[in-house]
């Protein structure tokens, strides 16, 4: 039985929730299956991928949320944070 995760994606203005989803994908083990949810999740959002570092995916899996901030971006980001949080 395939393990799956859940996560709570939420994109963060002026204090306040302004967007999220509740995302279900195949549980990652490595950093490059995380970036790869980051993906999938930032499409549904429909905001460009942010910069995946090894730390937001040490932080997911320490403390089961990561936080990305606009410099965390290469394109525009209209939003404060984005916030990702381990919904199991």
């Amino acid at each position: 039985m395939e393990k799956s995760v859940r996560i709570w994606a939420k994109l963060i203005s002026d204090g306040k929730v302004a967007k999220d989803i509740v995302y279900t994908g195949d549980m990652f083990f490595d950093e490059d299956s995380f970036h790869a949810a980051v993906r999938d999740i930032c499409d549904k959002l429909d905001i460009s991928t942010p910069v995946v570092l090894p730390q937001h995916f040490t932080n997911f899996i320490r403390f089961h949320n990561c936080r990305f901030y606009e410099w965390d971006f290469v394109d525009s980001f209209d939003y404060d944070k984005f916030i990702l949080e381990d919904c199991n």
